[in-house]
C-alpha cells in the first residue's frame, strides 16, 4: 500500500502537467469563453489529405476595410498540416487603415518584410489583389538566432501583380513582403519548406 501512494501522486502530478500545457486546458484555466484552437494535423507517410478551396474560403475570411478580421474570429491556426521539413499554412495580408508599426516601428499600411536563410516558401494565392515584393533589401535588419529575418519596406524589390490562382516561389535569403490593394486581403496558401542541411 505504501508503495501505492507515490505512484498515485505521481499520476496526479503528470495529469496536472499536462494540463497546465494543453492550450484546451489553458483557456479553461485563463476563464476565457472561446474554444481553443485545434493543433494543426501531422502529416503521415501513406495517407493523403485533401483540402476543399470552399473549405477553406469559409476558414479564413478577408478582413474588413480596417484591416481587421471579422469579431469574435477565435484566431483559427493557420497550420493545416506538418512534418519535419514542411508545414503547409493558410495566411492572411490583409491593408492596415489607418496604418499600424510594423515590425521595425514605422506606421506602415502593409505588414514588415522578411527574409529566411534556411526555408523555401511557395506561396498559392487564393482570395484578395495586391502586390508581392521580391528582392531588394530593407533599410534595417532584425535578424534573429534562427535565421529569420524582419524588415521594413524593401528598396530594390520588383513588385509582382497578383491574384488567385497565381504562385510564388521564395528560396533561402530572398527579402519579400505582401502588398494588399487597399481594402484587400491577399489571403494565400503556403507551403513552408525547410531547405537547411540538417533537418531537426
Amino acid at each position: 500500500m505504501k508503495r501505492l501512494i507515490p505512484v498515485v501522486l505521481f499520476g496526479a502530478a503528470c495529469f496536472l502537467a499536462g494540463y497546465m500545457v494543453n492550450p484546451r486546458g489553458q483557456v479553461v484555466a485563463q476563464g476565457q469563453a472561446t474554444q481553443a484552437p485545434a493543433p494543426a494535423v501531422r502529416a503521415v507517410n501513406g495517407k493523403g489529405m485533401y483540402f476543399s478551396i470552399d473549405d477553406i474560403r469559409k476558414k479564413f475570411p478577408p478582413a474588413d476595410a480596417h484591416g481587421d478580421f471579422a469579431p469574435g474570429d477565435p484566431g483559427t491556426p493557420n497550420h493545416l498540416a506538418w512534418a519535419p521539413e514542411y508545414r503547409f499554412t493558410m495566411m492572411r495580408r490583409q491593408y492596415f487603415d489607418p496604418p499600424r508599426k510594423d515590425a521595425t516601428g514605422e506606421m506602415e499600411h502593409f505588414a514588415g518584410s522578411e527574409m529566411h536563410e534556411n526555408k523555401t516558401q511557395i506561396y498559392i494565392l487564393v482570395g484578395g489583389t495586391g502586390q508581392v515584393a521580391l528582392g531588394g533589401k530593407p533599410a534595417t535588419d532584425r535578424p534573429s538566432p534562427d535565421g529569420q529575418h524582419a524588415g521594413g519596406p524593401l528598396t530594390g524589390a520588383t513588385n509582382h501583380r497578383v491574384k488567385p490562382g497565381d504562385f510564388v516561389v521564395i528560396p533561402p535569403y530572398t527579402w519579400h513582403q505582401a502588398l494588399p490593394d487597399p481594402g484587400q486581403t491577399l489571403t494565400y496558401s503556403m507551403c513552408h519548406i525547410e531547405t537547411r542541411n540538417l533537418i531537426p
